[in-house]
């Protein structure tokens, strides 16, 4: 299973380094990653997350999901890899 997490409904505003302390309460997380657009450089409104360890990211995903953040509810669910593979 995935230790990787699509995080969707983010502020534009919202950093690598705020995401990563969000979601560092539930274990380490290895990267985090808002995207952006290439041209503009402005947000996407979502980002990745990897965590060190499974149980973290299910953990990250029970608490964070649908909560708000900057005054956004946000999405966060286990990235499928496999969306990637076709």
């Amino acid at each position: 299973m995935s230790k990787k997490l699509h995080v969707a409904n983010l502020s534009s505003w919202v950093t690598d380094q705020d995401l990563s302390d969000k979601f560092s309460r539930y274990g380490t997380v290895d990267f985090a990653v808002v995207i952006c657009d290439a041209i503009s450089g402005e947000s996407r409104g979502f980002g990745l997350v990897e965590m060190a360890d499974i149980a973290s990211a299910e953990q990250a995903v029970k608490w964070l999901n649908f909560s708000s953040y900057e005054g956004q509810i946000m999405a966060v669910s286990l990235f499928n890899d496999r969306r990637l593979a076709h």
